[in-house]
C-alpha cells in the first residue's frame, strides 16, 4: 500500500513539473514573385515548414525539422517579452505586387508585421529568433514562386 502511494505521488510530482507543450506559428504572405510560408515552432524545438499556394492553401505535405533547443527557447522567451511590451514595428512602404509581411502568432497574440523594422529591442530579438529559425527550415532565402499554370 505504501509502494502504490509512493508511485502514485512520484506520478503527480512529475506531471506538476512537466511544462506544458507550446506552439507558435510564423507566417509569411508571400508575395507575387515569392512562395508564402507557415512555420510551426514548438517549445521542445520539434517544428514544420509548409508552403503555400498563391490562394493560401498548403502546396504539399508540411516538412518536418528541429529548432535548437536553446533557440526554442530563446524563441518563446522573446514572444513574450514582444507581447508584453506590446512590441511595435515602424510603418514602411511596400510594393503592391511585389511586398510581403510576416507575423508570428502566439496565444491569441499577433506581432507586428516583422518585415518593417522594429521599434524596439524586443521586436529586432524577435527577427533575429525568426530569421534562425527560417535558415533551420531550409529556407536561406524565399524561394520564387512556380510559374502560374495557364
Amino acid at each position: 500500500m505504501r509502494r502504490a502511494t509512493l508511485l502514485c505521488i512520484a506520478a503527480i510530482a512529475g506531471l506538476v513539473a512537466a511544462a506544458p507543450r507550446d506552439s507558435a506559428i510564423i507566417i509569411n504572405s508571400g508575395s507575387t514573385n515569392t512562395i508564402g510560408y507557415a512555420i510551426t515552432v514548438w517549445s521542445d524545438g520539434k517544428a514544420s515548414l509548409t508552403t503555400q499556394n498563391r490562394d493560401g492553401s498548403p502546396a504539399g505535405p508540411a516538412k518536418p525539422f528541429s529548432v535548437a533547443p536553446a533557440t526554442a527557447a530563446r524563441f518563446f522567451a522573446d514572444l513574450a517579452t514582444a507581447k508584453n511590451a506590446k512590441a511595435a514595428t515602424v510603418p514602411c512602404m511596400k510594393s503592391a505586387s511585389f511586398g510581403s509581411s510576416m507575423h508570428v502568432k502566439w496565444q491569441d497574440w499577433t506581432s507586428p508585421d516583422l518585415e518593417c523594422p522594429p521599434k524596439t529591442s524586443a521586436g529586432d530579438a524577435l527577427v533575429k529568433d525568426v530569421d534562425d529559425i527560417r535558415q533551420a527550415s531550409g529556407l536561406a532565402q524565399t524561394p520564387l514562386r512556380p510559374p502560374q499554370q495557364p
